[in-house]
């Protein structure tokens, strides 16, 4: 079962009560040792996936299979004032790299397992503070908005393999 996060999104929209339990698995602590012991030692070296760490402590808060993809906005040149230039307006649009990464949902999120409808995201192993979350949206750095939004700051992860 795959999460959607525009299915969440939905229904907290209609006042519904979110179920934790629909949010996929904690990336930080150990899987269940069944899967680990199908296939695991063919696919160690193949298989390597992504991973968010928290840089205070290290501990794993995302996968890849995680991250939830958005389509670039126009960033800072959508309130720029528009002058005739000579068409490079929009030539630095494809530099815009985004300062955040946005994810579905997570078990260690306590403060959205609680019925928060926003604020911090703190690590759930040293509290250092990770990003944000808000059921109704934020919009990214590069200017697209994405809802609901649970954004990691990179400057506050690392990514490292898994």
């Amino acid at each position: 079962m795959t999460f959607c996060p525009m299915i969440v999104g939905d229904s907290y929209n209609r006042g519904e009560r979110i179920d934790s339990s629909k949010f996929p698995a904690d990336p930080g602590l150990p899987a269940e040792e069944s899967s680990s012991e199908i296939g695991a030692p063919m696919n160690k070296g193949v298989n390597s996936t992504p991973a968010y760490r928290c840089k205070k402590c290290r501990r794993a808060v995302a996968l890849q299979e995680n991250v939830v993809d958005h389509v670039p906005g126009e960033g800072e040149t959508s309130f720029e004032w528009h002058k005739r230039r000579g068409g490079d307006r929009f030539n630095n649009c494809d530099e815009i790299e985004c300062s955040s990464v946005f994810v579905e949902p997570l078990r260690w999120m306590v403060t959205v397992e609680e019925g928060a409808l926003e604020g911090k995201l703190s690590c759930a192993h040293c509290e250092a503070r990770l990003g944000y979350f808000n059921w109704s949206g934020i919009q990214c750095s590069c200017g697209s908005w994405i809802t609901p939004a649970f954004q990691l700051h990179k400057s506050r992860v690392d990514i490292s393999t898994v």
